[in-house]
């Protein structure tokens, strides 16, 4: 019997979402203290195999059928019907990555039923996000990307351009040039203007580079939080929850389908949960890449201005 089928075996019914992720009822339903979702319940068979439940008053049970679901799996592999020969144990190591597993877990399925109640509790229209932003935002849309700026020091050195306004060492010293000057300081950017240009990025690069690229980052101030599926209102609410333990700076109208919202870059441990926590959400995964590009306002797309919404400039040089 292959790994799939020892877990229904054990588990009951589950259904699968891939080769090695499924969901399940849970073995310790009966104790839950809680309303149960559908998901509430995960299976994951690659590595260490793992059920990993949405609810805590079960540990006990989950526990047991995590260390049954193993042994049994074990067995299989090593070709061992029964149990005369003891299983291996599992390294500090294994056991370190076991748990940080099934808290990942624990933090998805807690991310994934808590998305309703972030949107019903922090939903924002945007004519109130306009009238809140500290700073009034009362001039031409299309210096929004002045404003902007300000958010950086005056001598650090920031991207602006198109996409692929970059170019790597094998490039032509012609291109090369051109790419370097997408590269300039704030003051430079302020005194010779963007010349339409629809991207920047939320981090400081090298002086005199030519590629927007992870290697040339010095500094990241800020990340930039979108999402494509989420609608306008609805990533207002996500990122009022956030503003709960991170500091908002700025909000961007696209133009398009996505709000962009500039937080404080923040610190190690939280950002590592929002990586779980934002994938789940339906936010982009790209925006923790230290080089992505976001959209910059002023610019003309569609037929229509990349705006600022929304904008704290207090304590900024």
């Amino acid at each position: 019997m292959n790994a799939r089928g020892i877990a229904e075996s054990i588990l009951g019914a589950i259904e699968w979402d891939g080769a090695e992720v499924g969901f399940c009822q849970c073995p310790g339903i009966g104790l839950h203290t809680k309303k149960d979702g559908d998901r509430d319940c995960k299976v994951m068979l690659d590595g260490a195999p793992t059920i990993a439940c949405f609810h805590t008053s079960c540990s006990g049970v989950v526990d047991d059928a995590n260390r049954r679901l193993r042994s049994a799996i074990g067995k299989a592999e090593r070709g061992q019907p029964g149990a005369s020969q003891a299983p291996r144990q599992p390294t500090p190591e294994e056991l370190e990555r076991r748990r940080a597993k099934e808290a990942q877990a624990r933090l998805e399925l807690r991310s994934r039923r808590s998305l309703g109640r972030i949107i019903e509790t922090h939903r924002t229209p945007l004519a109130e996000v306009f009238e809140s932003s500290p700073i009034r935002l009362l001039d031409d849309p299309k210096d929004g990307w002045r404003l902007l700026l300000r958010l950086f020091p005056e001598d650090g050195v920031v991207w602006i351009g198109d996409k692929k306004d970059s170019c790597n060492d094998h490039a032509d010293e012609e291109r090369k040039g051109f790419c370097r000057r997408r590269f300039r300081s704030v003051r430079d950017w302020l005194r010779l203007g963007v010349g339409g240009a629809q991207f920047t990025c939320p981090s400081l690069f090298r002086p005199g580079v030519h590629s927007r690229s992870n290697a040339n980052v010095v500094r990241r101030p800020f990340l930039v939080v979108e999402s494509d599926s989420l609608r306008h209102e609805e990533m207002m609410a996500v990122f009022n929850w956030m503003r709960q333990f991170m500091r908002l700076r700025a909000v961007v109208d696209t133009a398009g389908k996505s709000l962009h919202g500039w937080f404080e870059f923040p610190r190690a441990a939280v950002l590592a949960e929002l990586r779980v926590i934002l994938k789940v959400l339906g936010c982009d995964p790209a925006l923790f890449r230290e080089a992505q590009p976001c959209r910059l306002p002023g610019a003309m797309r569609d037929g229509k201005v990349q705006s600022l919404l929304w904008l704290d400039l207090e304590g900024c040089q």
